[in-house]
């Protein structure tokens, strides 16, 4: 177990911080659309904040269900019964980073037809990762239902990584199915979405992969 790891988990024991919100958010926005998209949060800010909405252009096309990872917990505090109360036919997922990760094993869980994954972690578990980079918040899962990415074979997938040596890392953890495509953004970091946002490009990639149609 990696020395910061185990020091940041003495720290918590010694430490109890509580939160005084639930530990699954959502905010619902149905526009009446065929689709729904679920939308999950990445770290933002850190765990002293709530999340924002993330990917809120969505709302003009879709119906779209933003879900916050309040605890940062990487879907282990997750409440999946109460993220499917809400849904019903043609669900869509799209997530960064933590998001990204939290959308794909969602999609284990729910039948979902499309999800794109921006720069999610194959894992952030100190035994079962070599990136050190979300350290801090690992130490604070008691619980480690999900450890790693999984895959349902009925969901199409698109996930972009950035070209950086952590990108490539957590890239090369991706297993080879005909359902997932990966796509590697040249000159670009962690921050993918914004990447390609910044080159106008973000809208028309993800409206093209859900195939809208005015």
């Amino acid at each position: 177990m990696k020395i910061n790891f185990f020091l940041k988990k003495i720290e918590n024991l010694i430490i109890k911080k509580s939160f005084n919100y639930p530990k699954t958010i959502i905010d619902y926005f149905n526009n009446k659309k065929k689709i729904t998209v679920l939308s999950f949060s990445s770290i933002g800010r850190g765990r002293k904040y709530i999340q924002q909405n993330e990917f809120f252009h969505l709302t003009k096309k879709y119906n779209v269900l933003f879900i916050k990872d309040i605890t940062r917990s990487w879907f282990n505090n997750i409440d999946v019964k109460y993220i499917k109360s809400f849904l019903k036919k043609n669900n869509y997922a799209i997530g960064f980073s933590m998001g990204a990760f939290n959308a794909i094993i969602f999609s284990t869980l729910h039948p979902i037809k499309k999800l794109i994954a921006f720069s999610p972690q194959f894992s952030i578990n100190p035994k079962l990762s070599k990136d050190d980079t979300f350290l801090n918040f690992a130490a604070h899962i008691k619980h480690w239902k999900y450890k790693k990415l999984k895959f349902s074979k009925t969901t199409e997938y698109l996930i972009f990584f950035g070209d950086t040596e952590k990108e490539k890392y957590h890239m090369s953890m991706i297993p080879k199915q005909k359902n997932i495509k990966v796509i590697m953004l040249k000159n670009c970091d962690h921050d993918t979405a914004l990447h390609l946002k910044k080159r106008m490009r973000l809208n028309k990639t993800i409206n093209n992969f859900f195939n809208y149609k005015a």
